[in-house]
Order: structure tokens, then C-alpha cells, then sequence
């Protein structure tokens, strides 16, 4: 009769070694799910943080064309929520002599703005510098408090919309500043393709628009700039 030799836990050993790689299968897969969720994540707020840019973008142009967002004039006192008025707020300029006087007034301040109307400031908004007043939290906090930064639908009594960055809170907020850049428009007299969109002598501005919104994840800052000149359709 032939003896059986012990097996010495060897079939022990395997189990082990089998439990232990299924586990880290399992411990792979939850951090590639992890990870997908953290990418879906970042892409959904960078869609959120474009979105709310461009509708600030878009309510900075009410606000220079003094417009409502159903394309009525935005008239402080007619019954709309908003509006600026020259009794209590500064006033976008439409004529040299208006701007003359807003030069005058903001030339000593730093920066040079009021209620989120600024002179040119140069580097410190220019989006491609790289050192814009938005790159770090001390600049974009003094740029909101001392130049007034203005929330979505201040001045153009726009409804506030269903964007979550779009709703200011003590960690975050969205905002836009209006440049008054004044411009040579004799400088379009040669003609060019350039000369149909450059400001006519009567309103020779050029406006340049920033919108700065942060998101819900710390550093998640969204900056989107345009450039704006007003126009009648059909004028030279």
C-alpha cells in the first residue's frame, strides 16, 4: 500500500497568492474609475467656467451699448432692476469729452477704475502676458474690491442664470471690468480691411472686455477677453 505525502501547505501558498492578485485587480480598477471621475469632473467645470465667461463677456457689451438684454435701452429709474446711473455710478463714455472727465477722475487711482470701468491698464490685463491681475488670488481680490468688479446682470438687469459660477460666495465669484481704450480713428482714414470695423470719429473707442471667473476647485480660474467698438450698421 502506497503512503501519501503531505502537501506542506503548498495549496495554502496558491490561494494566497491568488487572493492577493484579485485584490489588487480590484484596487487597479477603482483607481482608473477614480480617475475617469476626476477627469469628467475637471471637464465639466471647464465647461461650466467657459460658459459663465461668455455670458459675462456678453452682459459687459449690454452694459457699454446700455442695452437690456431684450435689446431695450437700460434706463436706471424706468422700472429696471439695474442700469448704471451718473447720479450714483460711473457712466460709460461716449463722447472725448466724457472720457476726458473719467481720465481725469481715475488717473490718480491704482488701478484706475471705478464700478468696473478702467482706463487702459496695460500688461495687467492683456490674457497672453501671462501675469494678468487674475493670475494670483491678492491681485484679483484688489482688482475686485478697489476697480469694482461687476457680477453678471448688475448693470444690464439680466436674470441671474442657472450657471453655478455665475453665483458669487465667499471662495469664488465671476466678474467683468470694461477698458476704455480711446482710439486715433484718423489713423483708419487710408482705408484697409481693418478701416469698416474701426470706431467712427464721433465715438472713437475701443473697449476692451474681460471676464474672470473661478471655480468650485482651488486654481480652477476661467479668463476670456474680447475687444468691442460701437457701431450704427452702415456707417463708414
Amino acid at each position: 500500500m502506497k503512503k501519501l505525502h503531505a502537501q506542506q501547505g503548498v495549496s495554502l501558498l496558491v490561494v494566497v497568492v491568488i487572493a492577493l492578485l484579485g485584490a489588487l485587480l480590484v484596487l487597479a480598477s477603482t483607481q482608473v474609475v477614480r480617475l475617469e471621475e476626476m477627469l469628467a469632473g475637471n471637464d465639466s467645470e471647464a465647461a461650466w467656467g467657459f460658459e459663465a465667461a461668455e455670458a459675462l463677456l456678453h452682459d459687459a457689451e449690454l452694459d457699454v451699448l446700455g442695452l437690456q438684454p431684450n435689446g431695450q435701452p437700460c434706463q436706471a429709474g424706468g422700472g429696471v432692476t439695474g442700469c448704471r446711473s451718473g447720479a450714483t455710478t460711473t457712466l460709460v463714455p461716449s463722447t472725448v469729452a466724457e472720457f476726458n472727465r473719467l481720465a481725469l477722475r481715475l488717473s490718480a487711482r491704482v488701478p484706475p477704475c471705478a464700478d468696473g470701468i478702467c482706463l487702459n491698464l496695460g500688461a495687467a490685463a492683456t490674457a497672453d502676458s501671462g501675469t494678468g491681475f487674475w493670475s494670483d488670488a491678492t491681485s484679483l481680490k484688489t482688482q475686485v474690491t478697489t476697480a469694482g468688479g461687476v457680477p453678471y446682470g448688475l448693470y444690464s438687469g439680466a436674470r441671474a442664470s442657472d450657471n453655478p459660477l455665475l453665483q458669487t460666495s465667499d471662495r469664488r465669484g465671476a466678474w467683468y471690468w470694461i477698458e476704455v481704450l480711446p482710439y486715433n480713428a484718423g489713423a483708419a482714414v487710408g482705408g484697409g480691411d481693418l478701416a469698416p470695423w474701426s470706431p467712427t470719429p464721433s465715438d472713437p473707442f475701443i473697449f476692451r472686455l474681460t471676464a474672470v471667473v473661478q471655480g468650485r476647485r482651488p486654481g480652477a480660474t476661467t479668463v476670456l477677453q474680447s475687444m468691442l467698438v460701437r457701431q450704427v450698421l452702415g456707417s463708414p
